[in-house]
């Protein structure tokens, strides 16, 4: 399995402040984006998925065009991405921010829940 790589993004200055967690699924693709309003994830959580973005997120910082806020990074790093059947999304989060694993499960057309889970046991290597 491919490491890849993965940003936390805190997006602010907008009325609903959140999180955008993005990863690559494949290196150099675009990033598959979630929006979370808390990060870290340490209960079940619903999360909403966005459009995929551009691979510059995963270096930028700053203001966005059209006053859509700021975005900061909280985190970034290396992860294992596996899409499984019935669009559960397992992502192994192995550098950048304490070992873990999201598991995220499709509700609806762009609802998420996604569970984390210690890597306890796991080889992140």
């Amino acid at each position: 399995m491919h490491s890849l790589r993965y940003v936390i993004l805190h997006h602010a200055g907008i009325a609903e402040p959140h999180f955008d967690l993005m990863f690559e699924t494949l290196p150099g693709s675009m990033l598959a984006t979630w929006r979370s309003a808390v990060w870290p994830i340490d209960t079940p959580t619903v999360l909403t998925r966005l459009r995929d973005h551009r691979r510059l997120y995963l270096e930028y910082e700053g203001d966005l065009t059209d006053q859509r806020g700021t975005v900061m990074r909280v985190a970034e790093g290396t992860c294992q991405v596996h899409v499984g059947e019935n669009s559960i999304w397992t992502i192994r989060i192995l550098g950048g921010a304490t070992p873990h694993v999201l598991i995220l499960r499709r509700l609806d057309a762009d609802q998420w829940q996604v569970t984390s889970e210690t890597t306890a046991g796991f080889d992140v290597v």
